[in-house]
């Protein structure tokens, strides 16, 4: 967005330079850094957090362990396999203070263990007091008596309802969940004790936060659909849990319902009386088959402390939605339910394991989710049986044509949503396909084969309803995605199909069907050429949304297209140059970008496509350098590093809105394991070992170092484990492994551009022109060595000749490609570069129009690469005059490099002038009831998404008398005098809508404008429930406009009759020139 604030131009001379590198302190227990709670702007820093630790005193005193790092060897996992030995090595000691509590902390080569999160206890004990507060009541004694049981106590006393109660708050360092103990020594009265529960402070209800909840359920997040939702009143306490005071004191009191995932929890007092808190602690239950969590099967350790974090959080975060099939939760709770995790899943014993989607919620299993949880599990706990029973629940739904529901089954809610979830049956395929390359279980691929089949013929069945070969889910009403709903023809779904039917190519042919692997590869092919044909846009060089859609080029249909093998030729690097240039932001890589506004996806953080578009941006043909692969890194960092410096510090969030914060405020699950990606991008790009044979019976080690000067790691297998280590130095690379017996290895080795000579053992290989022994060979940039079989190899790699020049590349990105006059406009410029010594040059900026200043014109960098690429990030600002005329500008950038480099980008800016009509600050200005609506007021808030008005305080909502879905519900004005709208180009109104409607296919809104004499110009678009919507009607040329006497709103669902009462909202009616 643009400043509107001349003072900001002093900030404008000033500009830092991000490399994008090195370690960034996280929220863990009582980090240095961090900003605990995620209080204040997203990403900034706060003062370290105080308290003590739970290693000391309190854990000795009840044998408890709750700092990262408990455990001891890299052994263990579970499951089948891995066969024998599960680590490369017996990693050192954990550092005492180590990465998470230390902002300068310095990766060391084997001390991964510094970074594991998970406990080695399964009792834990929270770390500090946060929180104790009397309000009406009274708090004797030290707060801190309650971190540990030695016989001191603090005493809680209430003297009416839970309104006025004290609170007691503890923080347990990092998420964690299970079950809580309070060591009680006295109580008085008739209260009860209670226990609130949040994963992150700044969503804790205290004061007006949550709509209300505190005076129900002090300290508590939300966790529940129908109460607490954001924008929807909290009436009564659904979430906090009641501990029975014991029989006989001192006593415990243990709290019989499981809290799934919280890191923060507050006791309070309901009624009047007493009770005194001798110790609080935790039973700790994820993954409860394994006797101790921090004992990983895989690790990864590089030279980047902020890439190891991430590593290691992406498997926490796993680890917390690992937890028995009888701890669901079904949804929606009845009215007065309170919060219970106790559903069984179906088709599974009570004891087994099973990946659920969150820690806190949904607590379900869901097929998206495991699309990244269950490979998370396969390279670091080897927690095989978890990711097999959540399969083999699934599949145990699937319908009698062969659609598989996208998650359990538990409640009416899911039961509402069975056939909603289109893509997520492409998301099955892929799920049994990876088991099958990971594990090499033949005998369970045999046993789901015929579900594969069929869901593969439900797929192929609704591509076949379309003339142009491409699945298009609206005729089926099966439009939901993992974020968003859209019905077309897109380029996402079709090429996650294209790879399932190369997928099921393979594990036909490891059944012997050869047959039905030729016919799965060429409808595959024919799949990919009709994406191709209709969905490419030349133009913007990139993939379309859809064929309905063909102006929005989002996020997930591009990196998709890419993994999926869909995009030739140099249309991978357009399509990522593409999307770097225009959904990049702040805190990440948005689902589409901004400037391109549509009715099915808006803009916001994702991980599960940001996840496709890391991976997508390794080993991009023609980038022997790396710049892409840094820029792959910039994303990891960036996006997931935030979340790191949020609360709860140590897992990742289900989505993040625009702003930086989780994208459902207090009902936000912020352990969700579709969010953990990089765990394996990190393993498998940058350490480099991934699978080409079912069960690694085959493997590459294929490292794309990018700007990280070493890494190591092991990674499970049921052979065994492979461990793999390499470093560069100067102007080469050693790469050691050690291969497993039953598997073969294929070293690939960057060149990094440059003539290299490649030594293995000390025998030169390849000699920089060609093989000097049989297996090796150059393919692209890389020199491959294949046959490695079992036991330990070292490769070296050295550039011989001259060194490579200079490289650079550039990407500009305004925060508003449409402005107006008196802005201020930021415009970021990024670029990534590589040299042998510094990196080092200018960069200077104009703009088309000399009226319009540039600060700063121009500016020097010099930065440290040698051979590294680094990735580089400037704003520069350009002042929009005030008196500016519409139309056109152009700003360019060039950067020059001291060694001879050069590149260029452009951006257009558009210039319009917009002012608002009805803004509804004050009331409903004037706005009335038509068709199908009973009554029109001014809210601040709403239930349905996004629950706020699109601007200011204030929106107008209708809601509707009881009709078909498929009428239209209005509303108009009619000014008091007709408006003179002779210099607008467009009428616009923002519209929201409640989703919901029973058998829908989509939402319609409409804008109609009357002007002179009675003509009218009306614009209906499809829309989003649930989110604004912009909807405009073009008035140029128009001459109605120059008396424009009645405006008119109104919103509807598509293909169902069905009888619905519902509420819609309109704000920022307004019109634009220019």
């Amino acid at each position: 967005m643009s400043a509107r604030s001349r003072t900001a131009a002093a900030a404008a001379g000033t500009i830092a330079l991000a490399l994008g590198v090195g370690a960034v302190a996280v929220a863990g227990a009582g980090v240095a850094g961090a900003a605990p709670g995620g209080s204040g702007k997203p990403g900034s820093d706060a003062a370290a957090v105080g308290g003590k630790s739970a290693g000391g005193k309190a854990a000795q005193a009840q044998g408890v362990v709750a700092t990262p790092g408990g455990g001891r060897s890299a052994q263990g996992g579970n499951g089948r396999g891995p066969g024998r030995g599960a680590a490369a090595r017996t990693a050192p000691a954990a550092d005492p203070r180590g990465p998470w509590r230390d902002a300068d902390h310095r990766p060391r080569r084997g001390r991964w263990r510094d970074y594991v999160l998970a406990p080695s206890s399964r009792l834990l004990a929270p770390e500090s007091v946060i929180q104790a507060a009397p309000r009406a009541g009274a708090i004797d004694g030290d707060p801190d008596a309650a971190l540990r049981a030695d016989g001191r106590a603090v005493t809680l006393t209430n003297v009416g309802d839970r309104t006025g109660s004290p609170l007691l708050a503890v923080d347990f360092g990092q998420e964690v969940g299970g079950h809580l103990r309070v060591t009680v020594t006295g109580a008085t009265g008739e209260t009860r004790l209670r226990a609130c529960f949040s994963e992150s402070r700044r969503y804790r209800a205290l004061g007006s936060r949550n709509d209300g909840q505190a005076r129900f359920a002090p300290g508590c997040d939300t966790a529940n659909i129908w109460v607490g939702f954001p924008g929807q009143a909290y009436t009564y306490d659904v979430d906090s849990h009641g501990l029975e005071l014991p029989s006989s004191l001192p006593g415990e009191a243990r709290d019989g319902i499981l809290r799934g995932g919280f890191r923060y929890a507050t006791l309070f007092l309901d009624g009047p009386g007493s009770v005194s808190v001798d110790a609080i602690s935790l039973d700790y239950t994820p993954e409860p088959s394994r006797r101790d969590p921090s004992r990983l099967a895989g690790w990864f350790n590089s030279s980047d402390a902020q890439l190891n974090k991430i590593w290691h959080a992406g498997v926490y975060t796993v680890q917390t939605n690992t937890d028995r099939a009888d701890t669901a939760k079904s949804w929606p709770y009845r009215a007065g339910e309170t919060d219970h995790a106790d559903g069984q899943l179906a088709g599974l014993r009570p004891d087994d394991e099973v990946i659920y989607d969150g820690a806190k919620r949904d607590r379900l299993v869901w097929q998206g989710d495991l699309a990244v949880q269950n490979p998370v599990a396969y390279v670091s706990t080897w927690n095989v049986r978890a990711a097999e029973n959540s399969l083999t629940h699934l599949a145990g739904q699937q319908l009698e044509d062969g659609f598989v529901p996208g998650s359990s089954q538990m409640g009416q809610h899911n039961a509402n949503e069975r056939r909603t979830y289109g893509e997520y049956v492409t998301w099955f395929v892929f799920n049994m396909h990876e088991h099958w390359r990971y594990t090499a279980d033949r005998a369970y691929l045999r046993r789901v084969w015929p579900a594969l089949e069929r869901a593969t013929a439900w797929l192929e069945s609704v591509r076949r309803q379309d003339d142009g070969g491409l699945i298009g889910f609206g005729r089926v009403g099966s439009c939901g995605h993992y974020g968003y709903s859209d019905c077309g023809h897109e380029t996402y779904v079709n090429a996650l199909y294209a790879r399932n039917l190369d997928q099921m190519a393979a594990m036909a042919r490891a059944l012997g069907d050869g047959a039905a692997a030729r016919a799965y590869a060429a409808r595959a092919g024919v799949v990919r050429r009709a994406i191709e044909s209709q969905l490419w846009d030349e133009q913007a060089g990139a993939y379309r949304l859809s064929r309905e859609l063909p102006d929005v080029h989002p996020q997930d249909g591009n990196a998709i297209a890419i993994l999926a093998g869909v995009a030739r030729g140099d249309r991978a690097s357009r399509a990522l140059a593409f999307l770097r240039a225009s959904s990049w932001g702040r805190y990440g890589a948005l689902t589409v970008g901004p400037d391109e506004p549509n009715p099915s996806l808006p803009p916001f953080y994702a991980p599960l496509p940001s996840g496709f578009e890391a991976e997508a941006r390794f080993g991009v043909a023609g980038d022997a350098r790396g710049l892409e692969d840094a820029t792959a890194l910039q994303l990891i960092r960036r996006f997931w590093g935030h979340q790191l410096r949020q609360d709860p510090g140590s897992t990742f969030w289900e989505h993040m809105q625009p702003s930086g914060y989780p994208n459902l405020s207090q009902f936000s699950s912020l352990a969700h394991g579709w969010a953990s990606a990089p765990t394996v991008v990190l393993t498998q790009r940058v350490l480099g070992v991934t699978p080409t044979a079912a069960g690694y019976e085959r493997f590459d080690v294929a490292p794309y170092p990018a700007d990280v000067d070493w890494a190591e790691g092991s990674v499970p297998t049921p052979h065994g484990a492979i461990a793999a280590d390499w470093r560069r130095s100067g102007d080469g690379l050693t790469l050691s492994l050690r291969v497993p017996g039953g598997t073969t290895g294929r070293a690939s080795l960057p060149t990094f551009g440059r003539t290299i000579e490649v030594r293995l053992g000390g025998r030169l290989v390849w000699d920089g022109r060609r093989a000097r022994v049989p297996g090796v060979a150059r393919e692209g940039d890389r020199i491959v060595v294949a046959g490695l079989e079992r036991g330990s190899h070292t490769l070296r790699s050295r550039a011989i000749g001259a060194p490579a020049r200079d490289e650079v590349r550039l990407v500009v990105t305004p925060r508003a490609k449409t402005v107006e006059p008196g802005d201020l406009v930021a415009v970021r410029v990024g670029f990534s570069g590589i040299a042998s010594g510094r990196l080092a040059g200018e960069l200077t900026t104009s703009v088309s129009d000399p009226e319009w200043e540039v600060s700063p014109r121009s500016t020097s960098f010099a930065v440290k690469s040698d051979g590294r690429p680094v990735v580089t990030e400037k704003t520069v600002w350009v002042v929009v005059p005030d008196d500016a005329g519409s139309g056109r500008r152009t700003v360019t950038v060039r950067v020059r490099t001291r060694g001879g480099a050069t590149a260029t980008g452009t951006v257009a800016l558009s210039l319009t002038e917009s002012r608002t009509l009805y803004g509804f600050e004050e009331g409903t200005d004037g706005w009335a009831p038509g068709e199908n609506v009973a009554r029109v007021a001014r809210v601040a808030s709403f239930p349905n998404g996004p629950g706020r008005p699109f601007e200011g305080g204030g929106a107008l909502e209708a809601a509707s008398r009881t009709v078909a879905a498929s009428e239209w519900k209005r509303v108009f004005v009619t000014p008091e005098r007709p408006l003179d709208l002779t210099a607008a180009s467009e009428l616009h109104a923002m519209v929201n809508g409640y989703g919901g409607a029973p058998g829908a296919s989509g939402y319609e809104a409409v804008v109609t404008v009357t002007g002179a004499g009675g003509e009218t110009r009306t614009t209906t678009a499809d829309v989003q429930a649930d989110a604004w919507n912009r909807v405009a009607v073009d008035l140029t040329g128009w001459a109605g406009r120059s008396a424009v006497s009645r405006i008119e709103v109104g919103f509807r669902a598509k293909g169902s009759t069905t009888g619905w009462s519902m509420s819609f909202q309109v704000d920022a009616v307004g019109v634009t020139s220019g």
